[in-house]
C-alpha cells in the first residue's frame, strides 16, 4: 500500500495531498534495488581483490611455477631446434658435397611432421598441446638426420680414397684466411692493368709464413722462375685432384717426394711477378681450375666458411699474379 505523503500550499494557506502514482513508485523503487545490487557487486569485488583465499594463493603460485618452467622448456626447444638446424646445414653443405650426394629436401627433412593433431583430446590446454607437438617435430626429425648420417657414413668407408685425396685443408693457417687479396674469378689486374680471369685464390701473408699440403700426395714438379708465378709447386693428390702454390720465398720439398697432409711444404714468399707478399692458390679438378673454397668446407664451421666467402666476394683487387 502507498503512503500518503502531504504538502503545504502557500496559496491556500493548507496542507494538501501529493498524487503519487504507481508507475512513479515502481521507478523509483527499481532504480533503488539496481543501485543496491550495484554497490553490492562493487564491494564484493573489491573484498576479492583485497582478500583472496589461501587456495587461490595455492593455485597461483602453482601457475607461476608452470609458466616458468613452460619458459624453461620453450627456450630448451628452440636451442635444440637451432642445434638440429645447424647438424641439417652441414649435412647438406658439407659432407654430402664432398662425397658427390644429394643434399636431403624441405621435404625429406620435415618428413612426419604435421599430420593428425594427436593432442586434440587435451581441449583448451593449448599451451601443452603445442609443446608437445614441438617435441614430437623434434623427434621426428630427429630421427631423419640420424638416418642421413648412417648414409653419408656408409659413403665415407666406401670413399676414404678419394676423401682423403680431396684438398681440404687451407695452405695457410686459419687466421690468414680471411686476408683474402684476390679471389676465384674475374678481377682487374692490378700489374697489366686489364680484367683478366683469376684461376685461383690469393692470400696475404706476411713473408715466411708456412704454407701446407692440402691433401696427401705427390710433389709433381718444382720451378723456380723469375717471372710470372715465381717459385712455385704443383702436388698431384690422386683421384683427379691437384694443388698449385705460386709466388712461394722457399719451397722445402722435391720433386717426387711424397707429402702428406698439413705437412709443410714451403713459406709465403714475393717471388715472380708479385707486388706483396702472398700465396697464389689453385686446385685443379680432372685438369680444369676450379674455386679452392669449394673444398675448404670440411676445415671450417659453416658460418667460418659463409663469412670468408662473402668476404672474398666482395675483394675485387689483388696484389698480383700471373695467370
Amino acid at each position: 500500500m502507498l503512503k500518503t505523503k502531504y504538502y503545504y500550499n502557500p496559496a491556500t494557506c493548507s496542507y494538501e495531498r501529493v498524487q503519487t502514482s504507481i508507475s512513479a513508485f515502481i521507478l523509483r523503487s527499481s532504480l533503488y534495488i539496481f543501485f543496491s545490487v550495484l554497490l553490492a557487486v562493487v564491494i564484493v569485488r573489491y573484498y576479492r581483490g583485497c582478500f583472496v583465499s589461501s587456495r587461490e594463493k595455492e593455485l597461483l603460485a602453482d601457475n607461476k611455477v608452470l609458466k616458468d618452467y613452460y619458459d624453461v622448456i620453450q627456450k630448451k626447444i628452440e636451442r635444440s631446434a637451432a642445434l638440429l638446424a645447424a647438424l641439417q646445414q652441414r649435412d647438406d653443405d658439407l659432407y654430402r658435397v664432398l662425397l658427390n650426394a644429394a643434399p636431403l629436401s624441405a621435404a625429406e627433412h620435415n618428413a612426419g611432421v604435421g599430420g593428425v593433431n594427436k593432442y586434440a583430446h587435451l581441449g583448451k590446454s593449448t599451451l601443452i598441446a603445442q609443446t608437445l607437438s614441438k617435441v614430437d617435430q623434434l623427434i621426428s626429425q630427429l630421427t631423419i638426420q640420424k638416418k642421413s648420417y648412417d648414409q653419408i657414413w656408409s659413403l665415407a668407408k666406401r670413399n676414404s680414397s678419394r676423401l682423403q685425396s680431396m684438398p681440404t685443408l687451407p695452405p695457410v693457417a686459419k687466421e690468414h684466411l680471411k686476408r683474402i687479396s684476390a679471389p676465384f674469378g674475374m678481377r682487374w689486374h692490378p700489374i697489366y692493368k686489364i680484367r683478366r680471369m683469376h684461376q685461383g685464390v690469393d692470400f696475404s701473408a706476411p713473408m715466411h709464413t708456412p704454407i701446407y699440403a692440402a691433401a696427401d700426395g705427390y710433389v709433381q714438379w718444382v720451378k723456380n722462375d723469375k717471372r710470372g708465378y715465381g717459385n712455385h709447386l704443383l702436388i698431384d693428390h690422386r683421384h683427379g685432384f691437384q694443388t698449385h702454390c705460386a709466388h712461394m720465398h722457399t719451397i722445402i720439398v722435391k720433386q717426387g717426394q711424397r707429402v702428406t697432409r698439413g705437412q709443410q711444404i714451403g713459406t709465403v714468399g714475393n717471388s715472380g711477378d708479385s707486388t706483396a707478399p702472398h700465396l697464389h692458390y689453385e686446385t685443379y679438378h680432372n685438369g680444369h681450375r676450379v674455386n679452392p673454397f669449394d673444398y675448404f668446407v670440411g676445415e671450417l664451421t659453416p658460418a667460418e666458411y659463409e663469412a670468408v666467402r662473402q668476404q672474398a666476394a666482395h675483394q675485387t683487387q689483388a696484389l698480383c699474379s700471373n695467370f
